[in-house]
């Protein structure tokens, strides 16, 4: 999938978009502040029957609506997608402290034509600054081909967060720039003589963050913590 594909300029254009729909318009507003099932019910009430419903497990609904395609799903909510960009409806908060913790996934590179790459499990990061790994079965499968294996020598161990410029815990996600740095992670082991760093980017279209690709094998990614509020 491609990485930080939107730009600011066709965001701002597909915005623009949004405000002259009425109904998309309207039924932006409408939404604010409701529970998932009285989003869906307002969103039919306006465009009626889903054209389609795609997806296993959580089904996403869709409507075919000015050009683009609305789309509605629980677990990321009301979504509008034209061109190459996605407008989320909901307005949210998201702090870069209360994204930056949590799980992330962990995968190797994307590798060949097809973009394939390998889940090596989930990378936990709490508020103590500790972070814990927790490793896949298909990483225990591959681990003799594994590149890079720091995680896998040290399972756990202490967190360091370093803001980029001009970013807080404080900052919202939502008002940096698409694409842009907002901290770099260092791990350090518990022998305190081995550590690696990550540099976490944001990603507006998918509300994402996630490592960069320069000279790594790996890569974390997580989903932003507020998709609903």
């Amino acid at each position: 999938m491609p990485v930080l594909q939107s730009t600011l300029f066709t965001y701002a254009l597909v915005m623009a978009s949004i405000a002259w729909g009425d109904d998309l318009g309207e039924l932006k507003a409408e939404i604010q502040g409701r529970q998932p099932e009285e989003i869906r019910a307002l969103v039919i009430r306006r465009f009626g029957t889903p054209a389609r419903t795609v997806g296993s497990g959580v089904l996403t609904s869709e409507w075919d609506v000015e050009g683009g395609v609305l789309s509605f799903s629980l677990s990321r909510g009301p979504v509008f997608d034209k061109g190459p960009a996605r407008i989320w409806l909901l307005r949210t908060n998201n702090p870069a402290a209360l994204s930056l913790f949590g799980h992330y996934g962990m995968t190797t590179e994307l590798d060949g034509p097809d973009g394939l790459c390998c889940d090596l499990g989930d990378l936990s990061l709490s508020w103590d600054l500790r972070y814990q790994y927790t490793e896949s079965q298909a990483s225990l499968d591959h681990r003799n081909s594994q590149a890079d294996k720091f995680f896998v020598l040290h399972p756990s161990g202490r967190l360091q967060i370093n803001y980029a410029s001009g970013v807080t815990a404080a900052s919202r996600l939502e008002d940096l720039p698409d694409g842009s740095l907002v901290a770099t992670l260092r791990f350090l082991a518990r022998d305190r003589r081995s550590s690696k760093e990550f540099q976490i980017f944001t990603d507006h279209t998918w509300r994402v963050l996630e490592s960069g690709r320069a000279d790594q094998s790996l890569r974390l990614r997580k989903s932003w913590a507020n998709l609903w509020r």
